[in-house]
């Protein structure tokens, strides 16, 4: 029997043929919501640049990549392991843009594999700017769909959270079954985060490393409690109440096995809640750390007590103050 051609068409008529978009660092989980909840942040930001040129052949070894940046180093350019390349493969095939020459250059400013969603940011850059220099008309939904293939890059598994927070900013919900499903819910404006990166070695695919410690069988009781938890951050979103937020970042289930991948992470955390953090916990899959305030001057004085705890057990480590971000966005065509 013939295999049927699934592949969508698609006609170009674009004057434009760069796009340049840029995508926020966001973190994920936020204690409990365990591949559900993710927050975007304004501390540092991908900028995704793709170039277009029609060719005269369908070859498909049309597709290359750039990685410019601090942390050009640790980023593969092949597209195959790249999180913005795997996006770009999956678009090209499904809407055979394969008569076309595609150049992704991408500038990295958020650190790969810390917990602060730099595949995710990479990838729904990537996805904006393919969605609008082939006018693909892609819906929120697709749009999230498609980046979140990307973290196969990193995770070996596609999921959306990390995806959600860069690609619509501020707090989103996601559902996976039956279908996929988000919600968005702005952040209240009083809202302060304090990222801490130890400058520590991470092993490749660490996300999909931290994955497998979770544990496969979890007691009722733990459940239970997380679930209250999660329900506390989502009240606190939609009321806009930080310290509703705060409460409900308490976490038995996940941070219990991947804090003891991250360096004097129980010390540092005792530490920041004595000095006014109202919540603390792992940001997405470590080795980073997240505090949640309710004051930017707070902020200030809780970055300078992880460094201090960091340096007690001869660790760098950089940190960033941030609010929640409004997601990725289109900077210049041409």
């Amino acid at each position: 029997m013939e295999k049927k051609n699934t592949r969508m068409k698609v006609n170009v008529h674009s004057e434009f043929s760069e796009c340049t978009t840029r995508a926020p660092a966001s973190t994920a989980n936020l204690g409990p919501g365990y591949d559900v909840f993710g927050l975007g942040l304004d501390a540092l930001e991908d900028i995704v640049t793709v170039r277009i040129k029609k060719k005269s052949n369908s070859i498909k070894n049309n597709l290359k990549i750039i990685i410019k940046g601090n942390g050009k180093k640790d980023i593969p350019n092949n597209p195959n392991y790249n999180s913005a390349g795997i996006v770009a493969r999956k678009i090209i095939s499904e809407y055979n843009l394969y008569n076309y020459n595609c150049l992704i250059e991408i500038e990295k400013n958020i650190p790969a594999g810390y917990g602060m969603g730099s595949s995710a940011a990479s990838a729904v850059a990537t996805a904006i700017s393919f969605n609008s220099l082939f006018g693909l008309d892609l819906d929120e939904s697709k749009l999230l769909d498609y980046s979140a293939e990307g973290e196969l890059a990193s995770a070996g598994v596609k999921h959306y959270d990390n995806i959600a927070g860069s690609l619509f900013g501020n707090f989103v919900i996601i559902k996976t079954y039956p279908k996929l499903e988000f919600i968005k819910i702005k952040s209240p404006t009083d809202l302060v985060v304090v990222v801490c990166v130890p400058l520590i070695k991470v092993p490749k695919m660490k996300t999909e490393i931290s994955r497998k410690l979770i544990p496969k069988k979890v007691p009722l009781e733990k459940t239970v409690h997380n679930i209250a938890n999660a329900c506390s951050i989502v009240a606190g979103f939609y009321n806009q109440d930080v310290n509703m937020i705060c409460n409900g970042i308490n976490d038995c289930i996940i941070e219990p096995v991947r804090k003891k991948m991250i360096p004097g992470y129980d010390k540092i955390k005792k530490r920041s809640l004595e000095e006014g953090a109202m919540a603390f916990t792992i940001s997405g899959a470590g080795p980073s750390s997240i505090a949640f305030l309710n004051s930017r001057k707070k902020g200030l004085h809780i970055a300078e007590v992880m460094k201090e705890e960091y340096e007690k057990i001869d660790i760098r480590c950089e940190t960033y103050l941030a609010k929640p971000s409004n997601g990725a966005t289109i900077i210049s065509k041409k």
